[in-house]
């Protein structure tokens, strides 16, 4: 049975415009489910006109580290299971993973525009495999036109799909 579940990151962009900084990673645990990818938002609340992008890379090489613990919430409240993946915001400090591949962009404005992703249907959702096998992971990236704009990021996941 498929259990779904959400993730949400409030962040500020680089100090340096254009400069690209990992905001969350995720993998799989041992012996567990797959992980699909169910949709991707992102929104700024800057006061500068330009231009802000999202991305997700799934990674091949060394596991990325660092970050913020984070779980993710279920969305039934009523009984959904704790997730079997483990994920990192950028709270403190993370280290990208070794071998990315960018797997989608999202544009969103500074001045408060959204931009996001939804797969089409369900078996065109990005997935992570059990095990930390390939992909070992997912990474949420993000640069923005202008330096240091607070913005938001929210993850869909499912699991067991």
């Amino acid at each position: 049975m498929p259990f779904f579940y959400d993730l949400q990151n409030s962040f500020t962009t680089s100090g340096t415009p254009l400069t690209e900084v990992t905001q969350m990673w995720a993998k799989t645990i041992a012996n567990q489910e797959t992980v699909s990818l169910f949709g991707v938002y992102f929104t700024a609340r800057g006061a500068v006109a330009g231009g802000a992008s999202g991305r997700v890379k799934h990674n091949t090489g060394t596991t990325a580290s660092g970050g913020t613990s984070q779980t993710p919430s279920p969305k039934n409240l009523r009984g959904g299971p704790a997730a079997q993946s483990v994920w990192a915001n950028g709270g403190t400090a993370i280290t990208p993973g070794g071998t990315l591949v960018t797997r989608l962009g999202i544009g969103y404005a500074q001045t408060g525009g959204m931009g996001g992703y939804q797969p089409p249907m369900q078996n065109a959702a990005i997935q992570m495999m059990p095990n930390a096998t390939n992909p070992v992971d997912l990474e949420f990236t993000q640069l923005a036109a202008s330096a240091s704009v607070p913005a938001d990021m929210t993850i869909d996941i499912g699991e067991s799909i």
